[in-house]
């Protein structure tokens, strides 16, 4: 047999949760050919002595519906493994739109999940109406990683209702229109239906997102349509918690025979309403249908730094300051009068508050959660406490740190999953499944692309919490399972070869830095791996040694009922 790639000497986790062994994986056309022993040399080898080989991560919550006309490799997650993303969460995508109704699909999104609208404007070419149109423009691209997406409803109001989206509910005639829509997608290969109830997901002028004007019958009989051609996930932003949101997703859930998908997280001002949200997944399962909670696997929190942006950039004399370029800022920091001043607002404000969790720019900072950035994935040490070993106030400490290190000082501000021992009962319920990394939106608040190697370098191999095999298939088998990809997730032969290779002393995230290259010149937070020796992308090395390689071998992944 000749095979294109030769991973040798490898020990082989095929993400089943059963035993590794060391085996060479022999991989021709894309496919698993052999897994076992290869004699024969590939045209390509990889030495993987001591290192763990496995399937390629599944990223099944991201946001990658723009970005992804000007970012063929679908960063940060490729770097982290991830060979496969789902996107379109939250009812939130580019499609089905006119060119000429763009501003429309738009408005929410950029404020809701933090795309601006220069990027989307300047980086994505309009050139579809329908979602099915969208899709064939998504598979024409050249890819690096697979990806699969869901008909948003936000986007879907929007093009059947236009402005009426915002503030009136359906007609049925709206609605019969809109199931139509539902459908042709789903057969043109959408993974399934996403909307989101949630209030704080707000437009640009502070009214709510399309998709929260709709009534729960408009939400039931869009994703009605999944039970009726019985395909496809029905993903939705809400409180999992709120008994409103439960009495109205279980007669869906239980109707549609649909999976059902979640967020499920634990939060410090509710720290129970993670368990009604696990025991609202477990009723339904007990009732026959099927619910499923995407969970984080640390705290989910906003970056904050001169080079990103600051609790203080509200402020009037912090506004003037951040006006200049970061030379500009280090001269008038480093002004004793200047400085004392900043200080002072930082302490005092003014400062106005929102009820938007992703603008940390609003909130007077909680000095004691908010963490020096040193390890990625230790405890940090808290602002305050650092404030106080040096004898400064929270605000000099923030300075000190940045100027010391030429801004490359970042900052957490967790938000939700503060408590870690939730975090592990939650990823340790059968109903759960790792899924919130949102890469692709936010990306200059947050960076959740390194869910895989914070999850093996943290609850793995120094939580223990963990085995390797039972780890590897959480991030492999389990959601390819959950969205249905039927030839990937396991190394089996004749599966896709989408393949990990990586040291399991080093894998884990790096500490992440800020980069100037949206479309429009915005700034995006980046964070790399440590320990990743190779993935591999339908048999191609896309990533060799931390460096992208020319190959562009990812695919658009169509949903069941699209027929090739």
């Amino acid at each position: 047999m000749a095979y294109d790639l030769v991973v040798r000497g490898g020990t082989v986790i095929d993400g089943s949760g059963g035993p590794r062994l060391v085996a060479d994986v022999g991989i021709s056309g894309g496919l698993l050919a052999t897994i076992g022993r290869v004699d024969e040399r590939g045209d390509q080898e990889i030495d993987a002595t001591g290192l763990f080989v496995v399937p390629g991560f599944i990223d099944g919550h991201t946001h990658f519906d723009a970005q992804i006309f000007w970012d063929s490799l679908g960063n940060c997650a490729s770097l982290h493994g991830v060979t496969t993303t789902i996107m379109g969460n939250c009812g939130f995508t580019i499609a089905p739109t006119s060119a000429a109704d763009k501003d429309l699909a738009i408005r929410s999104i950029e404020r809701a999940e933090d795309i601006s609208r220069q990027d989307m404007l300047v980086g994505v070419p309009w050139t579809w109406r329908t979602y099915a149109d969208y899709l064939d423009a998504v598979d024409a691209l050249d890819k690096g990683i697979n990806v699969a997406g869901y008909i948003g409803h936000s986007a879907l109001r929007c093009f059947v209702m236009g402005e009426r989206a915002y503030t009136e509910e359906a007609t049925s005639a709206d609605i019969a229109t809109m199931r139509h829509e539902v459908e042709a997608a789903l057969q043109a290969g959408a993974i399934g239906f996403s909307t989101s109830r949630i209030s704080q997901h707000r437009t640009v002028d502070d009214g709510p997102v399309a998709s929260y004007v709709a009534s729960w019958e408009e939400v039931a009989a869009l994703a009605g349509v999944l039970g009726d051609v019985g395909s496809g996930v029905f993903q939705l932003a809400g409180d999992i918690s709120d008994p409103v949101l439960q009495s109205e997703v279980t007669p869906i859930a239980l109707a549609t025979g649909r999976p059902v998908h979640l967020a499920c997280v634990y939060l410090a001002n509710r720290p129970e309403a993670w368990k009604s949200g696990l025991a609202f997944l477990d009723r339904l399962a007990a009732a026959g249908g099927r619910g499923v909670g995407q969970v984080h696997v640390r705290e989910l929190q906003n970056v904050i730094g001169f080079r990103v942006g600051l609790p203080y950039d509200g402020l009037p004399r912090w506004k003037e300051l951040r006006a200049q370029s970061l030379d500009g800022q280090r001269a008038s920091l480093l002004d004793p009068a200047t400085r004392a001043e900043l200080v002072r607002e930082a302490l005092h404000g003014p400062y106005v508050t929102s009820h938007v969790t992703a603008e940390v720019q609003a909130r007077l900072p909680d000095y004691d959660n908010l963490r020096a950035l040193l390890s990625p994935t230790g405890i940090n040490p808290s602002v305050a406490e650092l404030a106080r070993q040096r004898g400064t106030t929270a605000p000099d400490l923030m300075i000190d740190l940045s100027l010391e290190t030429g801004f490359d000082q970042y900052f957490t501000q967790p938000f939700a999953n503060q408590d870690h021992d939730a975090v592990l009962e939650i990823l340790r319920h059968p109903h759960t499944v790792i899924a919130q990394s949102d890469s692709g939106a936010h990306v200059s608040q947050i960076m959740d692309s390194s869910i895989p190697t914070y999850f093996l370098a943290h609850w793995v191999r120094e939580r223990a919490a963990f085995t390797w095999e039972e780890a590897i298939s959480m991030l492999t088998a389990r959601p390819a399972s959950e969205w249905g990809l039927a030839d990937r997730g396991l190394l089996r032969e004749g599966y896709v070869a989408d393949v990990v290779v990586f040291d399991p002393d080093g894998i884990g995230p790096a500490l992440p830095s800020a980069s100037a290259d949206l479309p429009a010149g915005g700034t995006r937070l980046v964070q790399e791996a440590r320990g990743i020796r190779a993935t591999v992308v339908a048999g191609e090395v896309l990533l060799d040694d931390g460096a992208f390689t020319a190959a562009r071998p990812g695919r658009l992944l169509r949903g069941a009922l699209h027929h090739h």
